[in-house]
């Protein structure tokens, strides 16, 4: 087997590999064995923010829409149809006969519940800003729900079909965030088998996956992930046989490994954006020369970011003139550009 390594952090390529019939895991035990550099806080999706979380989402759970990642297209996945009743109203209606992992029957309730309690300040989940523009979740009937936003939110289908997982109602409101962080449950792809805080994460294929989602049926019959910060002892237990995929290399590593001819190196592009971020409203409490518009067009003047993207990374990057990543909703590189 050819083993697999990502320079960079290839979230939508790592998570359409795992699911396309080309992906390839151990022929003698099934299971593809991937390293990562950063623990979880937590597997609950919405109690971490690491890219890892993102993945783990799309394979253990579903959204109520889903996003092609090469068309942009907005496909039903939960729900079968959806539709704006007005500039602060859509209406879903949903996917029956979904089974959660636990055997529990997916339906309004368990959409109304979670979106509704995510999206309370009071719950304190750490993607808040994913969820902090809907109103209120209302089951219309056994599956047909309505999302109420809190003024007029054009964006709504884009997170919808982002990280907004939907949870069993009974299950998260029995364990709660800790409860669901060790023994995950969801609708999704892969269900989970065992979490071993702080080293590990094992996922399964779900066999009853139902038909007609956009993901398309697993392929891999299991994933094992553990976390080890050091690179070069990823790059060991690579070269042993004990690691299948590794992901987050620097590129001086990813240039050494390409060399080798049983280790196959890709890029592909995420929507992580790296900035420099000013005080400028002085929200430090001290009078910053930050807050004046010419010091900080200076600054960006004087970072010659062309060279940084050919000399640092390499060209494994490109250049962003927005405050946006191109294929986000509502992007546009069109600016005035200095």
């Amino acid at each position: 087997m050819k083993k697999r390594f990502f320079s960079l952090g290839a979230v939508i390529l790592l998570v359409l590999v795992l699911l396309a019939p080309s992906a390839r895991a151990g022929k003698a035990n099934d299971t593809l064995n991937i390293l990562h550099n950063i623990e979880l806080s937590s597997v609950d999706n919405y109690f971490n923010t690491d890219r890892l979380g993102v993945v783990l989402c799309h394979l253990i759970w579903d959204s109520l829409l889903y996003r092609d990642f090469k068309t942009g297209e907005y496909k039903p996945n939960l729900a079968t149809s959806w539709k704006w009743v007005d500039n602060r109203t859509l209406e879903f209606e949903l996917r029956e006969g979904v089974k959660f992992h636990n055997g529990d029957a997916f339906d309004a309730d368990d959409v109304v519940y979670t979106l509704n309690w995510v999206s309370d300040p009071k719950n304190g989940v750490k993607t808040q800003n994913n969820v902090n523009w809907i109103e209120k979740c209302e089951k219309l009937g056994k599956y047909k729900v309505r999302i109420k936003t809190k003024k007029n939110f054009p964006a709504a289908p884009e997170y919808i079909a982002g990280v907004m997982a939907i949870y069993p109602h009974q299950y998260y409101a029995k364990v709660g965030p800790e409860g669901m962080g060790l023994k995950p449950v969801g609708t999704g792809p892969y269900k989970g088998v065992e979490v071993v805080p702080g080293k590990s994460i094992t996922l399964a294929k779900n066999e009853g996956y139902f038909a007609g989602s956009p993901k398309g049926k697993p392929s891999i019959g299991k994933l094992h992930i553990r976390f080890i910060g050091e690179v070069n002892t990823q790059i060991a237990e690579l070269m042993s046989g004990r690691a299948d995929w590794l992901w987050r290399v620097p590129q001086d590593q990813a240039e050494k490994l390409a060399k080798m001819p049983k280790i196959s190196v890709e890029t592909a592009d995420t929507m992580r954006v790296f900035f420099l971020q000013f005080d400028a409203a002085n929200k430090k409490g001290r009078n910053s020369p930050l807050n004046k518009v010419k010091v900080r067009q200076a600054i960006a003047h004087a970072i010659d970011r062309p060279t940084i993207q050919k000399t640092l990374v390499k060209g494994a990057s490109q250049l962003l003139h927005s405050a946006c990543y191109p294929s986000q909703f509502g992007c546009t590189d069109d600016v005035v550009r200095y």
